[in-house]
């Protein structure tokens, strides 16, 4: 079973060792750096951020958050998830449209951008009701196609 819990300085040390392979990828080619930097950055310039951990061992198997850009306007999502994520896809699920009404109720509009190549996300963050709004074909230190997305 995976529950939800603000996150804390050791689950980023700890699921930057397990992160998706398609996850370290958007990283590098989005920022040129590691899972742990990636999740680090994550951690300390969001406005809020969560570690959903197994609930048996206590191990992170994905963190999430947002940073509200304007307030009352608009916010920027993310989530990087570890390999162990797949075993509880069922209750991610279910779950994951919960906390994003929880984001979605502080601004009214959510965005980001995501690795072409990252096509689990892509079906989620489609499942979830976002729009893509455009393909950026030379986004990021690799200059790889990523993929605009918005929710209103």
């Amino acid at each position: 079973m995976i529950t939800v819990r603000r996150s804390i300085i050791p689950d980023v040390a700890t699921l930057s060792k397990t992160l998706r392979p398609e996850d370290e990828a958007e990283v590098r080619a989005a920022a040129g750096i590691a899972p742990f930097r990636a999740l680090m950055l994550g951690y300390t310039t969001s406005t809020e951020c969560f570690t959903i951990y197994e609930e048996e061992t206590g191990r992170p198997v994905g963190m999430f958050g947002h940073r509200i850009v304007e307030k009352n306007v608009c916010a920027s999502i993310w989530l990087l998830a570890s390999t162990h994520l797949v075993q509880h896809k069922w209750k991610f699920l279910r779950e994951s449209r919960r906390w994003l009404d929880h984001i979605h109720s502080q601004t009214p509009l959510l965005f980001n951008v995501v690795d072409q190549r990252n096509t689990l996300h892509l079906r989620w963050i489609e499942w979830l009701g976002f729009k893509f709004i455009r393909v950026i074909p030379d986004y990021g230190t690799e200059k790889r196609p990523f993929v605009e997305f918005a929710k209103v």
